[in-house]
């Protein structure tokens, strides 16, 4: 599971920090951790994570491994790991995520999608049901229950 204290250090490091009083628009690519303070208006891609600070405005679709989002984020985020919506985070969109966290206070509209496909498989329970027609004239059944993994 991915610990909060270990996102918000991995944050810490932004390649790209764009800054409180900073309106960029257009595309932001980035390998690295992005982190955002200001308004942004256009698509925000990377290989890292991207943290939206509380006083932050996006108007974009995210793209990103891992995102905590305290700011407003207006468009569909694709997140490949973990989305963290803080107790001050709003999202007017979409989600695809394979990890959510959203805490008490935080706003989100819009629809969530967490693929199956991409999550570890659980074995699913095989019953087996047998009865015993000599004791209690066949009235006694026995489960048997196997896991096959």
């Amino acid at each position: 599971m991915f610990e909060k204290k270990e996102e918000i250090k991995n944050l810490e490091s932004a390649e790209t920090i764009v800054g409180a009083s900073v309106k960029l628009k257009g595309n932001l690519r980035s390998d690295g951790n992005i982190t955002i303070n200001g308004t942004v208006s256009g698509d925000v891609k990377t290989k890292g994570s991207v943290l939206v600070g509380a006083g932050a405005e996006v108007r974009a679709n995210i793209d990103a491994k891992n995102a905590v989002i305290s700011g407003i984020v207006q468009g569909g985020l694709v997140i490949n790991d973990h989305l963290s919506i803080t107790e001050t985070g709003k999202i007017y969109g979409d989600i695809k995520a394979n990890i959510l966290s959203i805490a008490p206070g935080a706003i989100f509209t819009g629809k969530c999608l967490m693929p199956e496909e991409e999550r570890k498989e659980e074995a699913e329970p095989i019953i087996e049901i047998e009865g015993d027609e000599e004791e209690n004239g066949g009235n006694r059944m026995e489960a048997i229950l196997e896991i096959e993994e």
